[in-house]
């Protein structure tokens, strides 16, 4: 028997440092658990999940208003044919018409649930469609308008966009216009397995947010009301689960599944939706690399005009979280009736995140932080929007907010206050 200097395996110098049986341990842990709380579940409300409901008419977009939208891009073209025709020496003109016309199909969309008064689901579909139609049709303007400018003291003016190439921008997965872009050729087998992915997937969401987050979420209205707060965070962490993995699949669904399937459709092949943003050690990575095509479109219209106008590179970014906060409190507020600002100041509060999290910039600890600001800040905001909708409460702030938030803060601050002598 040879002796000599041997570290164990499991020290961090050992040279083959392979832990993947621990990984394989922890996958079967994680399904076990699962399976056992799907069982209890199941054991406990029974199977709550009815195809039914969604496809009923309620539970479908509004078509007419997604197809309203289509008229603000018909008129964006014919904007555009005036800009090198009767409106040629009148390009402020021009671009306020755009900007109307954007905010035109917003509007409209806005106008359309409320007067309709739909559920909450077919409006913030509604409304996502609507705040895309926007953004392309302030992108498409915008993009004509610098060209018109690098134009000017030339013999000729740029031609205005052929339909075909606007056609082809509103179907394309990207929100900033280009006469060109990159072509691909259809993969017919790819696509029909992306397809079946894509179904599977929402049906999978489906039963998650009616079998697991619906039930959560009321077992803690009731602790919500009494301001009782160890049964509140047990709700809370009850919701966090499920509803992280509604998050995650709504995620892989949208920007790799039906982004890529719109690209494969009409043979674009610049697919680059987002980056490895799951590896983020700060919020900062993170939001500039989990949605590119909004992150895209914020810096092409909104970070390099500011810039070039002399801007301070902190403000500009600044103006893109104000921008993007409005968007996610209206895309969640009309829905609901609800204008608590919910939304905007969980947007707003990543600002002073973003910056506290920097410190730990390539560091396993910065990857953590990132994970629990997405995995615990959701399920508060979901609640509350669930709480207002179900008891038609409306904002921006009521008796009831003031009475529960006085049961919840004051256990937590009376023993700060006390010692203080307040």
């Amino acid at each position: 028997m040879a002796f000599k200097e041997r570290p164990s395996h499991l020290s961090s110098e050992h040279p083959n440092n392979n832990h993947r049986g621990f990984v394989n341990c922890a996958m079967i842990l994680l399904v076990m658990g699962n399976v056992r709380i799907a069982i209890q579940n199941i054991h406990k409300y029974g199977v709550l999940v009815d195809l039914s409901t969604a496809l009923t008419p309620a539970g479908w977009p509004l078509p007419f208003l997604i197809v309203l939208q289509f008229l603000n891009f018909l008129l964006a073209y014919v904007l555009e044919l005036a800009a090198v025709g009767v409106l040629r020496k009148n390009p402020t003109l021009t671009r306020w018409l755009h900007i109307l016309n954007g905010l035109a199909a917003f509007g409209v969309s806005w106008a359309g649930i409320v007067k309709l008064e739909t559920n909450p689901g077919t409006a913030v579909i509604v409304l996502v469609f609507a705040t895309t139609a926007m953004m392309k049709i302030l992108s498409f303007a915008h993009v004509c308008d610098v060209q018109r400018q690098l134009a000017q003291g030339k013999d000729h003016v740029p031609p205005p966009p052929t339909l075909l190439q606007l056609f082809f921008f509103i179907a394309a997965p990207t929100l900033v216009y280009s006469p060109m872009y990159p072509r691909s050729k259809v993969r017919w087998g790819w696509l029909g397995r992306r397809v079946a992915e894509f179904v599977g997937i929402w049906l999978a969401i489906f039963v998650i947010a009616v079998q697991y987050v619906a039930p959560g979420i009321k077992n803690t209205l009731d602790p919500l009301a009494r301001g009782n707060l160890p049964l509140i965070v047990e709700g809370l962490l009850k919701i966090a689960v499920p509803n992280f993995i509604v998050w995650i699949l709504g995620f892989y669904s949208i920007f790799h599944l039906y982004l890529n399937i719109l690209g494969e459709l009409i043979g674009y092949a610049d697919r680059e939706f987002y980056k490895d943003w799951w590896n983020s050690s700060t919020l900062g990575y993170f939001w500039r690399s989990w949605n590119l095509p909004v992150h895209t479109w914020m810096v092409a219209h909104v970070y390099f005009p500011l810039i070039s106008r002399g801007w301070k590179k902190p403000t500009a970014s600044f103006i893109i979280f104000v921008i993007s906060a409005v968007l996610h409190e209206l895309v969640v507020s009309i829905p609901f009736g609800n204008f608590k600002l919910l939304a905007f100041g969980g947007m707003m509060m990543q600002v002073p995140l973003i910056q506290l999290t920097d410190r730990f910039k390539g560091t396993q600890t910065g990857n953590v932080i990132f994970w629990l600001t997405i995995m615990l800040g959701q399920p508060m905001i979901v609640l509350l929007y669930t709480r207002d909708y179900m008891k038609g409460l409306s904002g921006p702030w009521n008796d009831e907010d003031t009475r529960i938030w006085g049961k919840i803060v004051s256990p937590i601050i009376s023993p700060v206050l006390a010692v203080f002598g307040i």
